[in-house]
């Protein structure tokens, strides 16, 4: 094991390394098509993707995955910190907040705006104790359990898509700032994020009048709940309660016990959901971030209140 390290930046050829350092540090696989997926065929671009290199053997890796961020009506690429990781033989030295720091100068370098994430709890900490970053929200999870539950019908409108089509640009054009933050949603990148996922399986349903796409749900099974990973609707708090019913119907067929999703408690169906009997509870999610650009306006950027986060936006759901 040699003192000095050398580290840099991904280059083709990598993977491998990437995957035995995941296995050595994690105890399991992982999918080289999802890691290719996550980190090569984002529509919003290739990861930066920093390694820690002893000779032949990866020490560490650090990575973010691009996301074009929508930040009061204009687009900002930034990174979702994600896939930190140590060689067990290498832990204690330091890497990982090197590793990070060269990240975040490269992505300031190149006009990144902003790295942000869902750190854990074994990871929040040093975030931001030796990166700077600032704690944003924790972010609660908003659930119904239902038992007992009788909720009203979602109506004919909601229906279940096999495929994603033009409706859904039209949507997002029309919605896009309706919030000060919020991570771009076309149609592109739901394919990328939902249909293309080599790791898991969602269903996506939608609420259709007249042709007009005006909301849609992404949700999946884990364990014994659906949960919501994605949720977006037009200025009418009836669409997004339809499409939640619509879930919670599903739930009730198919015997799962709850629904769960995130939604900021600004947001007007948060307080019809609690009308239903939706409350928040665990897990409680870490989010936080660091301007890397002074002409973004961090200030609004460190309120959570501004943001439209749902679980589709972190690597976890």
């Amino acid at each position: 094991m040699s003192s000095e390290l050398e580290s840099r930046l991904y280059q083709p050829g990598d993977e491998k390394h990437i995957l035995q350092l995941f296995r050595s540090s994690y105890a399991r696989e992982l999918d080289e098509r999802f890691w290719a997926w996550r980190f090569r065929h984002s529509p919003a671009g290739e990861g930066v993707i920093y390694l820690s290199w002893d000779g032949h053997v990866l020490a560490a890796h650090y990575a973010v995955t691009p996301v074009l961020l929508r930040v009061n009506g204009q687009y900002w690429l930034t990174g979702l910190s994600g896939t930190t990781m140590t060689h067990p033989d290498y832990r204690g030295r330091g890497l990982f907040p090197d590793l990070a720091q060269r990240t975040y100068a490269y992505m300031a370098e190149t006009g990144m705006g902003l790295v942000w994430g869902f750190p854990n709890a074994l990871s929040h900490r040093g975030f931001v104790r030796n990166l700077n970053w600032v704690d944003i929200y924790e972010i609660p999870t908003l659930r119904l359990s239902l038992q007992g539950r009788s909720l009203p019908p979602p109506g004919d409108q909601v229906i279940e898509m096999e495929e994603l089509d033009a409706h859904f640009d039209r949507l997002w054009n029309q919605v896009r700032d309706d919030c000060p933050i919020i991570a771009r949603r076309d149609r592109q990148h739901l394919q990328w994020r939902y249909v293309e996922n080599p790791a898991e399986r969602y269903r996506i349903l939608a609420h259709v009048e007249d042709e007009s796409l005006l909301g849609y749900a992404v949700f999946k099974r884990y364990q014994n709940e659906l949960q919501i990973v994605d949720l977006l609707t037009v200025q009418d708090v009836n669409v997004g309660l339809g499409l939640v019913s619509r879930v919670a119907h599903i739930a009730l067929e198919e015997s799962a016990a709850s629904v769960s999703l995130w939604l900021n408690v600004t947001h007007p169906l948060h307080h019809a959901l609690e009308k239903w009997g939706f409350g928040n509870g665990e897990p409680i999610t870490y989010l936080g971030g660091l301007a890397l650009q002074p002409d973004l306006p961090a200030d609004d950027l460190y309120d959570f209140r501004n943001w439209y986060l749902t679980m589709g936006d972190s690597d976890v759901f």
